[in-house]
């Protein structure tokens, strides 16, 4: 099954997608600042590719649960 850049976009708002020789580019509107860990551009040979690391990124943007006292 293959993905359109619809079902993309509709999966990750927040990010634009282009289409490049040789893959697909989405980067995010608004930019988040350098110092937030986070990537303003991601890439992928496919578009399913792009979908897999546009959700790893949804994962860096998730709050981590605070440690338990020691």
């Amino acid at each position: 099954m293959s993905l359109t850049v619809q079902e993309v976009l509709g999966r990750f708002p927040g990010w634009r997608i282009i289409d490049v020789t040789g893959g697909w580019v989405a980067f995010r509107v608004p930019l988040v600042s350098r110092d937030s860990g986070l990537s303003n551009v991601r890439c992928g040979a496919t578009l399913a590719e792009l979908a897999g690391n546009l959700q790893a990124e949804g994962r860096l943007q998730q709050p981590r649960s605070p440690e338990p006292p020691a």
